[in-house]
């Protein structure tokens, strides 16, 4: 067995992982990089926006919402040199908009999520239960979730990014037999 195969399924068997694939329609189970990289498994599904105002919409539809200010606010300088406090007081706009801020943490219907966007694509992410491997209880969140999403299937990007850690039908077609 190669190594990317033996470390897809070193966290969930290739049979857990068809009955997700089983389970959930827009969600897609990502495998961490791993090593260095400090980051940890996670469900994600991604939605594509054309333009603020949808982006807005989306939001919206989703419960949440996005702060959006009237005039550009103020942003870190490079090369500049700032305390913790001070960086943090710089809201996380994101790009191509004006001037929407990453909703970043919140809920959806009670659900604990994370929500970033960038180049066109709102990505929400589930993983709350342990920061680092899917559990149970976020397969059942997103089994949740999707009920709601299936009003933006239109939007919905499959799969979040195109690379293999994504466990999806264009590079697992057998999970999804």
């Amino acid at each position: 067995m190669d190594y990317w195969i033996h470390y897809l399924f070193a966290e969930h068997s290739e049979s857990e992982l068809k009955d997700w694939a089983s389970r959930l329609q827009f969600f897609r189970y990502r495998r961490a990089y791993g090593g260095h990289a400090n980051d940890g498994d996670s469900l994600d599904v991604a939605l594509k926006y054309d333009s603020t105002k949808m982006l807005v919409d989306i939001l919206r539809y989703l419960g949440i919402e996005p702060t959006v200010y009237s005039d550009k606010p103020k942003q870190p300088t490079p090369s500049t040199s700032y305390t913790y406090e001070e960086y943090c007081s710089f809201p996380s706009l994101i790009s191509g908009t004006k001037w929407v801020e990453q909703p970043s943490y919140c809920n959806i219907d009670g659900i604990k999520v994370h929500i970033s966007c960038e180049r066109e694509i709102i990505k929400i992410s589930l993983n709350h239960q342990d920061k680092y491997t899917v559990t149970t209880e976020d397969i059942e969140c997103a089994e949740k979730l999707e009920r709601k999403l299936g009003e933006l299937k239109q939007h919905i990007v499959d799969p979040p990014r195109d690379i293999k850690h994504y466990v999806c039908p264009k590079y697992y077609p057998d999970i999804f037999s």
